[in-house]
C-alpha cells in the first residue's frame, strides 16, 4: 500500500513540476508562424493529389503508390515506408525565398523536412534550397495540367 502511495505522490508531483514550468497557454488568434530566411511553411499532404491513377481495359489499376508500411523480409515486423519526395501546399514563405509564392503546391526532399510542433496542425519547415518543382496551372481549355 505504501507503495502505491509514493508512486501517486511521485506523479503528483510530477504534475506539478509541469504545470508550474508550463508556458501560460496562448490564444490561437494572438500568434502567427513567419518562417526567416529562405524557410518555408508547408501543409503536407496525407496522399499525393497529383498521382495519376488509371484503369486499363483488363481492369488493372495502375499508378495507386504502394502502401505506407510494408512487412519487413528481415526481420518480419511491420515497418514504415520512407518517402524521399513529398507534396505539399506553402502556407507562408520567408523574406529569401525568391522561387516559391503563398498557395503553390510543390514537391521536396522528405528527409530534410522539420516537422514545426505547433498546435499539432502537422506543418513542416522545408528549405528552399529542398523544392524539388512547383506545381502550376496551365492555362488551357480544359483546365488538365
Amino acid at each position: 500500500m505504501e507503495m502505491n502511495n509514493a508512486y501517486e505522490q511521485l506523479l503528483n508531483n510530477t504534475a506539478e513540476t509541469i504545470i508550474e514550468n508550463n508556458i501560460e497557454d496562448v490564444y490561437m488568434g494572438d500568434v502567427e508562424v513567419i518562417p526567416v530566411n529562405a524557410n518555408i511553411l508547408v501543409e503536407p499532404y496525407v496522399r499525393n493529389p497529383y498521382r495519376y491513377i488509371e484503369t486499363t481495359e483488363s481492369g488493372l489499376i495502375v499508378g495507386v503508390e504502394s502502401s505506407h508500411t510494408y512487412k519487413s523480409n528481415e526481420t518480419g515486423e511491420i515497418e514504415k515506408n520512407n518517402e524521399l519526395v513529398r507534396c505539399g501546399k506553402v502556407l507562408k514563405v520567408g523574406p529569401d525565398c525568391k522561387n516559391v509564392e503563398i498557395g503553390d503546391d510543390i514537391f521536396f526532399t522528405a528527409f530534410e523536412e522539420l516537422k514545426l510542433p505547433f498546435r499539432k496542425k502537422g506543418w513542416i519547415m522545408v528549405s528552399e534550397t529542398r523544392i524539388i518543382c512547383r506545381i502550376v496551372r496551365k492555362n488551357n481549355e480544359n483546365g488538365k495540367l
